[in-house]
């Protein structure tokens, strides 16, 4: 036999909220556990960089920036006040279609490198769109920024692929952990 215990708000010895529902399965949480600040951004359009320079990446559409620590126009996630903690960080870039380099992207804090991948296309074809990823946890103090950089040395003017739809070619991403 299962036990059931219903309630519609659990509080504390002192009387405070600590979990509620509305009764149609909608439950708050006011515990101040969550995933936030939380960002994802992505390129919705192409973004080229010049041969043989380390440029960082403006992400320039916002699909989620819950603390709006998220800047356009200079491509940082800066911890807000109340959000110093260990983060999960991600970004995708993907070639816009050069050949024959290096491609080499970096998560930076404050400036500094904190995590790379790189890639060396050998298709001379332009038939493929190859991507590099990086996870990386990173802490994170209040006022410190994260960055995504590219280097190539295709010879030209090349970079990041982008598309004006959300779930992106090229984003940059990420969220306070909990528990850790």
């Amino acid at each position: 036999m299962a036990s059931i215990i219903r309630v519609d708000d659990l509080q504390d010895s002192g009387g405070n909220s600590i979990v509620s529902s509305n009764g149609s399965g909608t439950f708050s949480n006011n515990l101040g556990i969550d995933n936030t600040p939380a960002w994802h951004t992505f390129l919705s359009s192409d973004q080229n960089i010049s041969n043989a320079s380390e440029t960082v990446i403006l992400f320039n559409h916002e699909a989620l920036d819950t603390n709006s620590a998220y800047d356009t126009s200079t491509g940082r996630f800066t911890c807000p006040s109340g959000g110093a903690g260990k983060y999960l960080i991600y970004t995708q870039l993907i070639r816009n279609n050069f050949f024959n380099s290096r491609y080499l992207a970096r998560i930076r804090v404050n400036g500094s490198h904190a995590s790379q991948s790189e890639q060396r296309n050998t298709d001379t074809g332009g038939t493929t769109y190859q991507t590099v990823n990086i996870t990386s946890i990173q802490t994170l103090a209040v006022g410190d920024y994260v960055d995504v950089t590219l280097y190539q040395d295709s010879g030209g003017s090349a970079g990041a692929y982008g598309t004006n739809t959300t779930n992106g070619k090229s984003i940059f991403l990420g969220y306070k952990l909990i528990g850790v």
